[in-house]
C-alpha cells in the first residue's frame, strides 16, 4: 500500500473485488470521454480478462486508486510499456469514481506514481498522451514538470468527429528539483 499524500486515497493492488466498481467507472460516459483510447464498454468478462492481462504483465506497474477510509476502488493508475533497457514508461490514470473527481487528487496520485516510477523503478522518462480538448489534465501535467513533445492530429474518431492527441513527458532530471514541492509547494508523496 502506498499512502497519496494529502488526500483520502491510497494506492495498492487491484483485486477481483474492484471488477464490479471498475466496471460502472470504464463503462461511464464521462469517464470514458476524457480517455485517450477508444472504447465501446466494458462487459464484467472483459474486465476479469483485463485484470488477469494486466496482473501477468512484466512491463506495467498497475494500482487501484482506494478510499483510505473503507478501501473502495475508485479509479487505476499504473505506468505501462515499461522498457528497463532505455528505463522509461507510459503513464495512465482513470479516476473513475465521479465523486472522487474534480478533488486535486489526480495531481497528488500522479505524483506518487512519478516518485514511484523514478525512484523504485529508476526511470529516466514517463510519457503521457491525453486529449488535446482536456486541458486540466495539460495544466495538471505541466505542474508536474512535463513538457510537450507534440501533437498527433485527427489521432483519434470519436463522437461523429477526429480529435488530436497531445503527448507530453518528464525527465527524471526535471522532476528531481520538484520531488520535493511541486506547484502548490505540497510535499512530494512518500513510500514509506
Amino acid at each position: 500500500m502506498i499512502p497519496v499524500v494529502g488526500t483520502p486515497v491510497k494506492l495498492r493492488r487491484l483485486e477481483r473485488e474492484d471488477l464490479e466498481a471498475l466496471h460502472a467507472y470504464k463503462n461511464d460516459p464521462d469517464a470514458r470521454s476524457l480517455l485517450v483510447g477508444f472504447s465501446t464498454g466494458y462487459s464484467r468478462t472483459d474486465l476479469v480478462d483485463w485484470l488477469e492481462y494486466h496482473r501477468t504483465r512484466n512491463d506495467e506497474v498497475l494500482f487501484a486508486i482506494a478510499s483510505v477510509n473503507n478501501d473502495e476502488c475508485l479509479g487505476h493508475v499504473g505506468l505501462y510499456e515499461i522498457d528497463y533497457r532505455t528505463r522509461k514508461a507510459q503513464f495512465g490514470i482513470l479516476i473513475g469514481a465521479p465523486g472522487a473527481r474534480n478533488k486535486g487528487w489526480g495531481t497528488a496520485i500522479s505524483r506518487t506514481m512519478l516518485d514511484f516510477g523514478f525512484g523504485e523503478l529508476n526511470l529516466n522518462k514517463i510519457t503521457g498522451q491525453y486529449l488535446t480538448s482536456n486541458v486540466r489534465v495539460r495544466h495538471m501535467n505541466l505542474k508536474l514538470g512535463f513538457e510537450d513533445e507534440g501533437v498527433l492530429r485527427d489521432e483519434v474518431f470519436r463522437g461523429g468527429r477526429y480529435h488530436d492527441i497531445g503527448i507530453m513527458s518528464v525527465l527524471r532530471r526535471n522532476w528531481e528539483p520538484l520531488a520535493e514541492h511541486t506547484g502548490e509547494g505540497e510535499p512530494s508523496a512518500s513510500h514509506t
